[in-house]
């Protein structure tokens, strides 16, 4: 039986703190003093002063807060707890597939989901500013995007990659994807996209879209220096889940509500 959520949950469980990205998320809450925090992951292990809890579910006050930084399959995981402890959701995993980002789609129409594929606010700040630079398409500016991560990071292109290219796209895009290039007919086709990602050493993240015309370039680049940086976000969006209706958001969403004066 799980233990009663009115006396033993956390108001925050980070789902994914054995991970690099878990544990400095869970610390930053800690250190906000928005409630007491606990971890969950499958892999076990522990962190100084996080209570770890073995079960996500069980281990969650009603109405607390899930932020998870774990893998995609953890995702009927988040419903259930949505479901069962009418949880809030920050979800910074990427890689889903779309029966997983159908799961969160659907769940939210019953509690509020931030659902970001970066949480940094440098690349929140480009995402706002994109669409007017989508007129550079239009007057024929070849579009490439490049991503560079860790050796370990398993999902290519990366989700913030692919976030750039749709807000800046727009949602009904049919562009032809190409990614990389090799052979002996690998000359550029009129309006395609490319994008090309590099895994080495222990990047944490980069990110660069490059338009470019016969005459002139245009780039915009965002690099990490360490993963801090991907922390940024995440606060803002715990406390805007805690006070916003459901519905699926994403950190567009948590910036314009901070910026209204949302607490």
């Amino acid at each position: 039986m799980s233990p009663d959520p009115g006396n033993l949950g956390a108001a925050l469980v980070v789902n994914g703190v054995a991970g690099r990205m878990g544990r400095l998320v869970a610390e930053a809450l800690a250190q906000a003093g928005l409630g007491e925090v606990a971890g969950c992951d499958p892999a076990g292990g522990s962190l100084a002063g996080i209570r770890m809890v073995p079960d996500l579910v069980g281990g969650l006050r009603e109405g607390g807060v899930v932020v998870d930084f774990s893998h995609p399959s953890a995702t009927p995981l988040l419903v259930r707890a949505a479901r069962e402890r009418q949880a809030r959701l920050v979800v910074g995993t990427t890689g889903q597939d779309e029966t997983q980002l159908g799961l969160l789609r659907e769940v939210a129409a019953s509690v509020p989901v931030v659902l970001a594929r970066n949480f940094s606010l440098g690349i929140s700040r480009i995402l706002q500013v994109l669409p007017q630079l989508r007129v550079l398409v239009a007057d024929g500016f070849d579009v490439e995007c490049m991503e560079a991560h860790h050796r370990g990071k398993r999902d290519a292109p990366s989700g913030t990659a692919l976030a750039l290219l749709q807000t800046l796209l727009g949602p009904g895009d049919a562009s032809p994807r190409v990614h990389g290039r090799e052979g002996r007919d690998a000359a550029r086709r009129p309006g395609e996209v490319g994008i090309h990602s590099l895994r080495q050493g222990g990047l944490p993240g980069e990110h660069a879209l490059v338009w470019a015309s016969d005459h002139e370039v245009v780039e915009i680049r965002h690099r990490a220096l360490d993963r801090t940086a991907f922390v940024s976000g995440v606060l803002p969006a715990v406390r805007f889940v805690r006070s916003s209706p459901p519905g699926l958001y994403s950190m567009l969403d948590v910036l314009r509500h901070a910026e209204a004066g949302g607490t």
